[in-house]
């Protein structure tokens, strides 16, 4: 009887501990879209853009935080890797204040390194947005991106050196054989 006196208990203060934890998280006022980004086929050495739409439902305006989070692996996709370096995904403004009801945008940018160690990868990092709030909690939702890179490293094209190259080798074998020629016939 004691035992389910002490069960009873540990249950209402938990209760009473994450009650309201759950309720408060329920009550979202901000949303952001999409909830996922594909970036397929990027080469090493490009850059993409994509834009993330905040819309704040509160009655006040709020300022929003952006970051990157690199999600444990098993919340990670089939397949998807850790995204490399966090530098390579850059917000148009860390900050941005969204007025009452209403909605703003903010481009976010991938930009992978030109190196063939880059190519052909999947990975997958999670972009955070928090209303800045001075409640007890705070609430960060997250939209994956999914980042897949061309298997092959797209390089500055040389075909005008090597045309460049060869019309010199040309230009200077047909003006070598006709100086030659000319030297070697009588007068």
């Amino acid at each position: 009887m004691v035992g389910h006196i002490k069960l009873a208990g540990v249950i209402a203060a938990l209760l009473v501990i994450f009650l309201p934890s759950f309720t408060l998280a329920q009550d979202v006022n901000f949303g952001v879209a999409p909830a996922e980004v594909k970036i397929d086929n990027l080469p090493p050495g490009e850059t993409t853009e994509f834009e993330l739409t905040i819309n704040n439902k509160d009655e006040i305006a709020h300022v929003f935080t952006f970051t990157t989070f690199q999600p444990p692996e098993e919340e990670r996709g089939e397949g998807r890797a850790e995204f490399p370096n966090d530098s390579w995904i850059s917000f148009s403004s860390q900050e941005i204040e969204v007025a009452a009801n209403s909605q703003a945008n903010v481009t976010v940018t991938v930009a992978i390194p030109q190196e063939q160690k880059w190519a052909g990868e999947d990975w997958e990092t999670w972009l955070g947005v928090a209303a800045e709030s001075s409640d007890l909690l705070g609430v960060k939702l997250y939209v994956r991106c999914l980042v897949s890179t061309n298997p092959i490293v797209r390089g500055k094209s040389n075909i005008g050196l090597f045309a460049g190259i060869a019309v010199a080798i040309v230009l200077l074998g047909y003006g070598g054989y006709y100086y030659f020629r000319r030297k070697t016939k009588p007068e």
